[in-house]
């Protein structure tokens, strides 16, 4: 049994943030007439990233506008643009806030990345700076991950930034037309602070090279 447990100061602030700002990338609530076009460009005109996430994929711009559009209008569900500082389209992921219980202090991350971001130091960075603000300013205790189990990247990725597998959930929707399982990961207040030192370490400055390249990958820089 835990001992001397500090009760978390509750309820949670709604997670609307505006713009959070980054070395490589910034993160700005969606504005469908102004973010729109370049998030199509960067992931909606490719069918891949959604066959194993429930929406999509999209017929044409249009209908992508639209459900974004019904997205970000909603009240329970923040969605932020992630905006590559390095050139080239600035939209080039998204984030969801999903499922947010500010009574609880809990809520759901789901993403889609552009190859802007995929398995570069921009998704990386994304991901410490919604993190750090679920965890930091807005104080959250507990920050979910699912994906289809069958999304080997999407389950890397969770396990890479530092999310821990509590189990599968079986049939726990109906999508696509057919049943779809339900992996659970998640991270909780007290895992932050050592999650955070290892995303420091390897964003600082110290850790690329003269080419921009990481000397050291994620997980490794305190290793000794």
């Amino acid at each position: 049994m835990e001992m001397n447990l500090i009760a978390p100061s509750l309820p949670c602030d709604f997670p609307a943030i505006p713009v959070m700002v980054g070395r490589t990338v910034d993160l700005e609530r969606v504005d469908p007439a102004r973010h729109g076009h370049d998030l199509w460009m960067a992931i909606g005109a490719d069918p891949a990233p959604w066959a194993e996430i429930p929406p999509g994929p999209f017929a044409d711009e249009a209908t992508f506008m639209a459900w974004l559009t019904d997205r970000a209008g909603r009240a329970d569900a923040v969605l932020y643009a992630i905006i590559d500082k390095s050139g080239g389209r600035p939209a080039a992921g998204l984030f969801f806030l999903l499922n947010i219980d500010t009574a609880m202090g809990v809520l759901e991350l789901g993403l889609v990345y552009g190859p802007a971001l995929s398995r570069r130091t921009q998704g990386t960075e994304a991901f410490f700076l919604i993190a750090r603000a679920v965890f930091e300013t807005l104080r959250y205790r507990r920050l979910e991950w699912r994906c289809n189990p069958e999304n080997i990247a999407s389950r890397r990725a969770a396990e890479r930034f530092g999310f821990t597998f509590e189990g599968l959930m079986r049939q726990s929707m109906w999508v696509k037309g057919r049943n779809w399982d339900t992996a659970l990961y998640a991270m909780i207040d007290r895992d932050w602070p050592g999650i955070a030192a290892r995303f420091a370490a390897f964003l600082s400055p110290d850790n690329f090279g003269p080419d921009g390249r990481q000397i050291r990958k994620l997980g490794q820089e305190t290793a000794g």
